[in-house]
C-alpha cells in the first residue's frame, strides 16, 4: 500500500470507504471543469464506478493512479493526486484535484511534490509531465512550483493544453 507522509498530509491509496470523499470532490461542477477535456460533476452512481477502478488500478500498478489525501492532524480529505500512463503517448501525467473549500491552501502543491518524488525514487519513471487548460493559472503555478517547467502546446483529451515537463535529476 502507498502511503506518502508530508508535513501536513498523509496521501495512500484510496480504499472503497473513501466515497464519499470521492464524492464530495467529484460531484462539484467547479472542481471537475478543467479534468481532462472538462467534465460535470458525477453522480454517486459514476464515483462508486471511479473508484472501483481506482483500487483495480492500485492493485494492478502499485503507486499509480489516484491517491487519497487527508490532513496528518484530523484525518479530514483534502484531495486527490496520482501519475497516470497518458493516453496515446510514452509520457505519464501528474494530476491532481480538491474539493473547492481546499483551494488555496497550498495542498495542490504538497501532494503533488510528494507524489512527483514518489515517481521518481519508488516508481523510478525519468520524466512526468503535467497538462494544463491554457486559462487555468492557478494550476500552472503549482507545476512551477514543485519544479515542473512550461515544455508546449498541444491536444491531449480532444483539447489545447500546456505541457509542462520536469525530468528526475
Amino acid at each position: 500500500m502507498t502511503e506518502l507522509l508530508t508535513p501536513r498530509l498523509v496521501v495512500r491509496d484510496f480504499v472503497h470507504g473513501d466515497v464519499d470523499d470521492l464524492f464530495a470532490m467529484d460531484s462539484d461542477d467547479r472542481v471537475m471543469r478543467y479534468l481532462g477535456p472538462g467534465l460535470k460533476g458525477r453522480t454517486r452512481a459514476e464515483v462508486e464506478q471511479t473508484i472501483d477502478r481506482i483500487v483495480e488500478r492500485a492493485r494492478s500498478r502499485p503507486g499509480c493512479g489516484l491517491l487519497h489525501a487527508s490532513l496528518r492532524d484530523s484525518g479530514e480529505f483534502v484531495g486527490g493526486c496520482g501519475v497516470f500512463p497518458l493516453e496515446n503517448t510514452s509520457d505519464t501525467e501528474l494530476a491532481y484535484r480538491l474539493p473547492y473549500a481546499q483551494w488555496g491552501r497550498g495542498f495542490a502543491t504538497e501532494m503533488s511534490a510528494a507524489v512527483l518524488h514518489h515517481a521518481f525514487t519508488t516508481l523510478d519513471l525519468s520524466r512526468v509531465i503535467g497538462l494544463t487548460w491554457p486559462e487555468n493559472v492557478p494550476s500552472q503555478r503549482v507545476l512551477e512550483k514543485i519544479g515542473m517547467t512550461f515544455d508546449h502546446e498541444a491536444v491531449h483529451y480532444g483539447r489545447a493544453m500546456r505541457v509542462y515537463v520536469v525530468d528526475r535529476a
